[in-house]
């Protein structure tokens, strides 16, 4: 019998929930921030898959709310429209 490892299965799992929440979104509304969302969730399982010593930056970086993002993001467009 073909035993998975732990870390195997725990990389199965993260994939599964990736997909589901592309999938889910996917189906939703499908608007910009479920969309943030959802790449925010496979940043954070990304994160597991760091060693533990990067962890906490990786997982820093996913911290930003979408109404932050999407502040930056049109500052961001009015800035390149003045230029």
């Amino acid at each position: 019998m073909y035993k998975l490892s732990s870390k195997k299965t725990l990389k199965i799992t993260h994939q599964f929930i990736i997909i589901t929440l592309i999938f889910s979104t996917a189906l939703s509304a499908c608007s910009k921030q479920n969309w943030y969302q959802a790449a925010q969730s496979a940043q954070t399982a990304q994160c597991l898959n760091e060693p533990q010593s990067e962890y906490a930056d990786c997982n820093r970086q996913t911290e930003q709310s979408y109404d932050e993002y999407d502040k930056n993001r049109e500052e961001l467009k009015k800035d390149s429209a003045i230029q």
